[in-house]
């Protein structure tokens, strides 16, 4: 691990405080932004300072689940309640996590080309 105490820090083009957080998700980074990161920790080991690293699994509420995908709260609830939406229980709030979001939204996406192809067929064959 590499030692990281400094009364602020730049990283990816911002100086944020230590007792400031920074939220990076690497899925959306550049290959540009990764090259910048090493260069901040190759810094931080030279300096002999220690970098403290956390990760956690992004949770999203039944409504900003209906948020993203245009749905009312509601809506959502019921799809939980068929079990087609797993929640993770926080105390007694349902979440949902990004992946299991992700796999709901392109099911969803799916379904509904798949009825769109169908009505499309039934329109142009007679079906």
């Amino acid at each position: 691990m590499w030692p990281l105490n400094v009364s602020y820090v730049a990283v990816l083009g911002y100086t944020v405080s230590v007792s400031d957080t920074m939220t990076l998700d690497p899925r959306h980074l550049t290959d540009d932004g990764w090259a910048r990161l090493r260069a901040f920790f190759e810094t931080a080991r030279e300096k002999g300072e220690v970098v403290d690293l956390s990760a956690r699994v992004e949770m999203l509420s039944p409504a900003e689940v209906g948020r993203r995908l245009g749905m009312s709260r509601t809506t959502v609830r019921r799809r939980i309640a068929a079990g087609e939406l797993a929640v993770t229980k926080v105390g007694t709030h349902n979440r949902i996590t990004l992946p299991e979001f992700e796999r709901f939204r392109r099911e969803l996406m799916f379904r509904m080309a798949q009825a769109s192809a169908d009505e499309i067929a039934a329109d142009l064959f007679d079906e």
